[in-house]
């Protein structure tokens, strides 16, 4: 009785331990579990280029990759295009509260926001391609070091480089503009078109479909690359008058400051790495390839006339626009910058980049 009263109260103490250590193991594979979870940073990326747009198929789906190879997986981004998460206009202020993590969208959405950088998308200074006005940008924002930046923490900018005049009239002189009701997606180039003669229709790109094929708008002056990319190809477009003085877009990647600096040092590292070698060999040069793609898109479906200005005529447009500087360097000083310094410094920016990158965009040669 007593052996057997012993057998068992050994099988219980080895039976006890067995379960002690299976907890023990169950509770570090537990805390393993959260401690990889615990790893693993979510973001969100909102912006406003259709999901179908390369925007969203190769660049953004690219970067995401970059940033999920340069962190080892620690950090996994999801994009959500075409506005699902805050319209075009609201992405930065929507970065800057936090309603997303990281937005990408247009400087110009936010007129007067961004005095510095919006420089850069004075109509009269004329940009070669996308390079140029990318790496101008970059480097004019390294330079100036805008304070107007600082509410969020910026990834990197970009910039689409030369629009064109599209209508579906063929314009030749300043009297052919005269009285059009032509779109512009914000800000100073509004002004310019005003300047020309004709009525300017401010609305985002994500509108512009619409609004030409109802006839609000006669035409437009944006990149050649929303024929494809916003299917404008469908509704205008039979005559592109090149004008490289009148358009430059820049737009932002950012992130809510919170976000950034919850992030540990060597993530933040290994983003910084991806951010300076993707704006310079993806970003910059990519626009320059999908304007020639939307032109290219437009000639297959259509015939389509490319109309190059006279020197003469293109100073007569130049003279037009030249009260936007005045004015614009008088905006500057009044927000309590050199107004005067920064417009110097953006066209020798221009001068030095465009000297750089000669090739003209579309590439219609």
């Amino acid at each position: 009785m007593f052996k057997h009263l012993k057998k068992v109260f050994l099988f219980s103490i080895l039976l006890l331990g067995l379960i002690v250590v299976l907890a023990g193991c169950g509770g570090q594979s537990e805390k393993g579990a959260n401690a990889d979870k615990a790893e693993t940073i979510k973001l969100n990326l909102a912006h406003f280029w259709p999901a179908t747009h390369e925007m969203e198929t190769k660049i953004i789906k690219g970067y995401i990759e970059e940033i999920d190879k340069a962190t080892n997986g620690r950090v996994k981004i999801t994009s959500f295009p075409a506005g699902t998460l805050v319209p075009a206009a609201e992405t930065y202020d929507g970065v800057v509260k936090g309603v997303v993590d990281m937005g990408l969208s247009v400087y110009a959405y936010n007129r007067g926001r961004f005095p510095v950088v919006e420089t850069f998308l004075l109509p009269g200074i004329e940009w070669n391609n996308s390079e140029a006005a990318t790496e101008a940008l970059m480097e004019g924002i390294e330079k100036f070091d805008p304070e107007e930046l600082k509410d969020t923490h910026q990834m990197f900018s970009f910039a689409a480089g030369p629009g064109d005049l599209f209508t579906k009239k063929a314009i030749r002189t300043l009297a052919d503009i005269k009285g059009l009701q032509l779109g512009a997606t914000a800000g100073l180039r509004a002004d310019a078109v005003g300047l020309l003669g004709a009525s300017p229709v401010v609305q985002p790109m994500p509108e512009w479909y619409e609004s030409l094929s109802k006839g609000i708008m006669q035409g437009g002056v944006a990149p050649l690359e929303t024929f494809k990319g916003f299917r404008l190809g469908e509704v205008t477009g039979d005559y592109i008058t090149l004008t490289p003085f009148l358009y430059n877009q820049a737009f932002f990647l950012t992130m809510n400051n919170e976000k950034w600096n919850s992030l540990p040092a060597d993530v933040q590292q290994a983003i910084t790495e991806v951010n300076e070698k993707y704006v310079k060999e993806v970003m910059a040069p990519w626009f320059n390839s999908i304007d020639k793609g939307g032109l290219d898109d437009a000639k297959a479906k259509k015939k389509v006339e490319v109309i190059t200005l006279s020197d003469a005529e293109k100073a007569n447009w130049l003279a037009k626009l030249k009260p936007l500087e005045d004015q614009y360097i008088k905006t500057l000083n009044e927000k309590g910058l050199n107004g005067a310094d920064i417009v110097k410094g953006v066209k020798e920016l221009a001068e030095k980049y465009n000297a750089q990158y000669p090739e003209k965009a579309p590439y219609t040669k």
